[in-house]
């Protein structure tokens, strides 16, 4: 008589359980199928990325602003005497300047940054009060209709 329970079916259950669980899984984190069958859990994520995003891109401008600052009160002070840089050092007049420039086109995008991580957040909240579901199908793309 052939054993059924083998270890090699066992393991091969094991494998196929394991396969399964990891499908199911995977396909939960889908739009499609998160926002269809755990919808609070979803917006949960959703929106909790979205703060977390709009928190850090906050304190990243925080801390190119207190880089700035650093950098122009080093400034002012070399050019009133009060700081001397040693002999070779790279820290000169001009590599000042070119650090508050470089600075502010930094500070300008990472304002941007937070503009856009702060609209992500209201988008989410937005989907979420519309009680948002994603479908299985794809909406046809254009504003105009067929050709």
């Amino acid at each position: 008589m052939k054993r059924v329970l083998t270890r090699e079916n066992v393991v091969r259950l094991l494998l196929l359980v394991a396969l399964g669980g990891t499908l199911y899984k995977g396909f939960m984190k889908t739009p499609e199928a998160a926002s269809w069958l755990r919808p609070r859990d979803f917006f949960n994520g959703l929106v909790n990325d979205g703060e977390n995003t709009a928190i850090m891109k906050e304190r990243h401008r925080d801390v190119l602003e207190a880089t700035d600052k650093a950098v122009r009160v080093r400034l002012s002070e070399l050019r009133s005497g009060v700081y001397k840089p040693a002999k070779g050092s790279l820290v000169d007049e001009e590599s000042l300047t070119r650090a508050i420039r470089k600075d502010q086109a930094t500070r300008e995008r990472a304002v941007d940054d937070e503009v856009r991580a702060w609209e992500k957040l209201e988008r989410a909240r937005r989907l979420e009060a519309a009680h948002w579901r994603m479908g299985l199908g794809c909406a046809e793309a254009g504003e105009g209709g067929k050709p």
